[in-house]
């Protein structure tokens, strides 16, 4: 086949198409305002509140209270930062949180959040409209949204079938590091609210309905290390996506105790 000038020219343009990139994320005004106000509060809950609190004087957990952080520099509040966010030379705003949401280690090289993916794109404006808003940062209202309800027998299973299904079925891996050392235990959460181990630990679970959300709480004793037992709750949402990775988040359930936690595929026989 023989190829004309022109051809060649429209072949190539064609191509020069096809490699661009996606096309950024809209972080305007308008953009964010007419944002999904749901959407972003159920991305917040299922990637990020197990670690940061958003509302005005609450507390840090893993992560900073992020109320007021829209126009602070990155790392300058009063918080145990990495060196990564301390030495992080950005201002924070709807662009920069965006550009963090959808790749933290991209952003801020280094950082320790343990985070496993980033905020997919179609939740990414979303997500930034929300925080904005529960952090004061926002000039426009909350927007009125209807909330799910759910019959006052409805169980864990019937809420949130892919979190029970991901914790019923798969292993829980711990590393607990102490003074004393460190030891590695694989838990299994049953249906009729035990948990057992590989080990001689055991425990229990059960979920609180805090009126905001549902919240899975467990107690677990007998482990190898002082202090021997401990007890975390979370909410259920921040779990409501279902991955693996032996370490997917870090506590500190006792003083002078870490826990890393995550989540292997399947069970023994």
């Amino acid at each position: 086949m023989r190829f004309t000038p022109l051809r060649i020219i429209i072949m190539l343009t064609l191509a020069a198409g096809l490699q661009q990139p996606l096309a950024a994320q809209d972080f305007s005004r308008d953009a964010l305002v007419a944002a999904d106000y749901k959407q972003g509060r159920t991305s917040f809950q299922q990637r990020c509140s197990a670690c940061h609190t958003l509302a005005d004087n609450s507390s840090d957990i893993v992560g900073p209270n992020l109320f007021g952080i829209f126009g602070q520099k990155a790392g300058s509040q009063e918080f145990s930062f990495s060196d990564a966010f301390k030495n992080a030379d950005f201002v924070w705003s709807a662009e920069t949180m965006g550009e963090f949401v959808a790749d933290p280690n991209a952003t801020v090289p280094g950082n320790r959040m343990g985070i496993p993916e980033g905020v997919p794109e179609k939740d990414q404006t979303a997500i930034v409209a929300f925080i904005m808003i529960e952090t004061g940062a926002a000039d426009w209202p909350r927007p009125e949204f209807e909330e799910d309800v759910w019959p006052e027998d409805a169980t864990i299973a019937d809420k949130y079938p892919s979190f029970y299904n991901h914790m019923m079925n798969n292993t829980t891996r711990y590393r607990m590091v102490t003074d004393e050392g460190e030891v590695i235990f694989n838990a299994y959460f049953n249906t009729d609210g035990s948990i057992t181990t590989d080990g001689k630990a055991r425990g229990f679970w059960h979920v609180v309905n805090t009126g905001s959300s549902d919240v899975f709480c467990y107690a677990m004793h007998k482990i190898r290390l002082k202090p021997r037992q401990f007890v975390e709750c979370f909410p259920i949402a921040a779990m409501a996506i279902p991955r693996f990775n032996p370490e997917l988040w870090k506590s500190n359930p006792a003083d002078g105790v870490i826990l890393y936690g995550g989540i292997l595929p399947g069970r023994p026989e």
